[in-house]
C-alpha cells in the first residue's frame, strides 16, 4: 500500500509539471487499430488538467482512507476497487476511441457499483443497485449512440441523417452519469458508501464523466436545439437539488445535493456555449467539494457515524483548523470573492444576465445560485452552532488538519493563476474599484453589528438582571404598592372599555342604527 501511495505521488508529480511547463501541447498515442479494436489516447491541455486534479484528489482521498477505515478488514479489496475506478477515470479522460471510451465508462459503473456496495447492509445494497441501474441506463444510450455512428460509417449512409437522434442519445448518457433531473434519484442514494468513496467519486469523477463526455463532442452537441435543452435540464437540476438540500436531515446528503447543484450549474455554462469556461468551473469544484466531504466525513467519524444534522452538538471543540478549512470551502462554494469559485461563477452570471430575455429561467437560475447560501449556512449551522443536543464528540488524530491543506491552498489560489494566464477575462480585476468598498463596506457593517450586539447584550444583562429583576421584588413586597397598581390598572381597563363603547355607539348612531336593532341581531347571530 504504500508503494502504490509512493507511486501515485509521483505520478501526480509528474502531473503538475506537464500543467505547469506544457499549457499548449497536444499528444495522440495510437497502440493498435484494427477495425472497431483501437487503442488511441490524446494527451491535451484539458485532459492533463483535468488528470492533475484527480491525481491530488485520489492521493488525499487515498490517505484519508487509512485513517477513516483503520479498523476494516476488507481494506485492500477497497484500495483495489478504489484503484480500478481511478484508471478507468483516467481512461475515459485520454481516450479517443470507441474500444477504450466503451471500456473504462462500463468499468466506472462497476468498479462505483462494488465502492457503494462495501458496507454490504440493505442501506449500501438499495444505493448500490440504484447507481448501477441507472448508469446501466446511460451505458445503453451510449452504445446505441457509437452502434448508429458505426452503423453511418458501414453502409455508406449520411452521418446527418443520423446526428440529432445520435446526439439525443448523447445527451441521455451524460445525463444518466452526471445525474442530471430525470436522472437525479441515484447520487444522494450513493451516499451509503464510505465517506472517501464520496469525496472521490461523487465530487470529482463519476458525476463529471457526463459533462467531460459532452465537452468531448461539444462539435457534435453544441448546436441551437441541443444546447437549449442542456440549459433547461441544467436549471431544472440546480433548482430541485437547491430546494432539497434545504430540507435534508442527512448532511452527507446535502453535501451530495449541493455537487448536484454544482453539475446542473456547470450544464447550464455548456448550454450557453461556455465548454472551456464549464471545465474550469468543475475542476474548481473538484478541488474544493472532495476538500468538504473530507472536512465532513471527518466530523462525522468523530461523532461516532452520526449523519443526521439534529444530533450533533459541541462541534465547536473541534481542531480550529478543521473548521477554518471547512467554512473556506463553504466559501467557494458559494462563490464569495477572493475565492475559485468567484472566478468562474462571476464570469458565467455575467454572461447568462447579459443577453438573456427568459424570466422565467433567469429567475429560477437567480433562486437556485442565491440557496447555494442557504445550504451552506445550513451546513454550518448543524456541525457548529447546535449546542443542547445530547450527542458528543472525540477528536482523535491531528493528522486531519494538514491532511486537506493542499486542496484547500489550491482551491483558492490555483484557479486565480489559471484565470490570469489562460482566461484572458480578467473580469473581477476590471471590478476591482467596485468590489474593494464593499469589502470595505461589509467589514465597516459587520464591525458595528458585533460593536452593538454586544452593548446590547451588556445593557440588556443589566436591565434585566441588576434593575428589573431587583425592582420588582421590592415593589412586590410591598403591599399597599400592588394595591394601588392594581387599583390603577382596573381604573384604565374600565376607562378603556367605556371609551370604547361611547365610541362604537356614536358611530352606529351616526349610521341611522338603533341600539335596540343591533342588540337583537347580536342575539340572533349568536343563537
Amino acid at each position: 500500500m504504500n508503494i502504490s501511495i509512493f507511486l501515485i505521488g509521483f505520478v501526480f508529480f509528474l502531473g503538475g509539471v506537464s500543467v505547469w511547463l506544457l499549457p499548449t501541447f497536444k499528444l495522440g498515442i495510437y497502440l493498435l487499430e484494427w477495425d472497431f479494436l483501437s487503442l488511441k489516447f490524446n494527451f491535451y491541455f484539458n485532459s492533463v488538467l483535468f488528470s492533475f486534479i484527480l491525481f491530488l484528489v485520489t492521493f488525499s482521498v487515498l490517505i484519508f482512507s487509512t485513517y477513516y477505515l483503520n479498523s476494516e478488514l476488507n481494506f485492500n479489496y477497497y484500495c483495489f476497487v478504489l484503484l480500478i475506478f481511478v484508471g478507468s477515470m483516467f481512461s475515459l479522460n485520454f481516450s479517443n476511441s470507441i474500444f477504450t471510451m466503451l471500456l473504462s465508462w462500463d468499468l466506472l459503473g462497476i468498479s462505483s457499483f462494488f465502492l457503494v456496495l462495501f458496507y454490504n447492509n440493505w442501506d449500501s445494497c438499495s444505493g448500490a443497485m440504484n447507481t448501477a441501474l441507472t448508469n446501466r441506463l446511460g451505458d445503453y444510450f451510449m452504445f446505441v449512440f457509437f452502434g448508429l455512428s458505426v452503423f453511418s460509417g458501414y453502409y455508406f449512409l449520411s452521418f446527418s441523417m443520423f446526428s440529432s437522434y445520435m446526439s439525443l442519445l448523447l445527451l441521455l448518457t451524460a445525463f444518466t452519469k452526471s445525474a442530471q433531473f430525470p436522472f437525479s434519484s441515484w447520487l444522494p442514494k450513493a451516499m451509503s458508501a464510505p465517506t472517501p468513496v464520496s469525496s472521490l467519486v461523487h465530487s470529482s469523477t463519476l458525476v463529471t464523466a457526463g459533462l467531460i463526455l459532452l465537452m468531448n463532442f461539444n462539435n457534435l452537441v453544441l448546436q441551437k436545439n441541443f444546447i437549449s435543452f442542456v440549459l433547461i435540464i441544467g436549471l431544472f437540476t440546480m433548482f430541485f437539488s437547491s430546494l432539497a438540500s434545504l430540507v435534508e436531515e442527512d448532511l452527507k446528503k446535502v453535501v451530495a445535493l449541493s455537487t448536484l447543484s454544482q453539475m446542473g450549474f456547470s450544464m447550464v455554462t455548456l448550454g450557453l456555449g461556455l465548454s472551456f469556461i464549464s471545465f474550469i468551473h468543475l475542476v474548481s469544484h473538484a478541488l474544493f467539494k472532495s476538500c468538504l466531504f473530507m472536512q465532513v466525513g471527518y466530523i462525522i467519524h468523530c461523532s461516532f457515524g452520526q449523519q443526521d444534522g439534529r444530533n450533533y452538538s459541541n462541534n465547536g471543540n473541534l481542531p480550529n483548523f478543521i473548521q477554518l478549512q471547512m467554512l473556506v470551502t463553504l466559501f467557494c462554494l458559494c462563490g464569495l470573492i477572493f475565492s475559485s469559485g468567484a472566478v468562474s461563477k462571476d464570469f458565467i452570471l455575467e454572461l447568462f444576465f447579459s443577453n438573456n430575455y427568459m424570466l422565467f429561467f433567469s429567475l429560477m437560475f437567480f433562486v437556485s445560485v442565491f440557496l447555494t447560501f442557504g445550504y451552506s449556512f445550513r451546513l454550518w449551522k448543524s456541525f457548529f452552532l447546535s449546542f443542547n443536543k445530547v450527542m458528543n464528540h472525540y477528536s482523535s488524530t491531528v493528522f486531519m488538519n494538514f491532511l486537506s491543506l493542499a486542496l484547500v491552498i489550491f482551491s483558492i489560489g490555483f484557479l486565480w493563476w489559471l484565470n490570469f494566464n489562460l482566461l484572458n477575462v480578467p473580469s473581477l480585476f476590471l471590478y476591482v474599484d467596485f468590489f474593494g468598498p464593499l469589502v470595505f463596506l461589509f467589514m465597516m457593517i459587520f464591525l458595528s453589528f458585533m460593536v452593538l450586539k454586544m452593548l446590547f447584550k451588556e445593557l440588556t444583562y443589566k436591565f434585566l438582571v441588576d434593575y428589573l429583576a431587583k425592582n420588582s421584588i421590592y415593589k412586590m413586597k410591598n403591599l399597599k404598592f400592588m394595591d394601588l397598581f392594581l387599583n390603577n390598572i382596573n381604573s384604565k381597563g374600565y376607562t378603556l372599555f367605556l371609551s370604547v363603547g361611547i365610541f362604537k355607539n356614536y358611530y352606529m348612531k351616526s349610521l341611522n342604527f338603533n341600539s335596540v336593532v343591533i342588540l337583537i341581531f347580536i342575539f340572533f347571530m349568536i343563537c
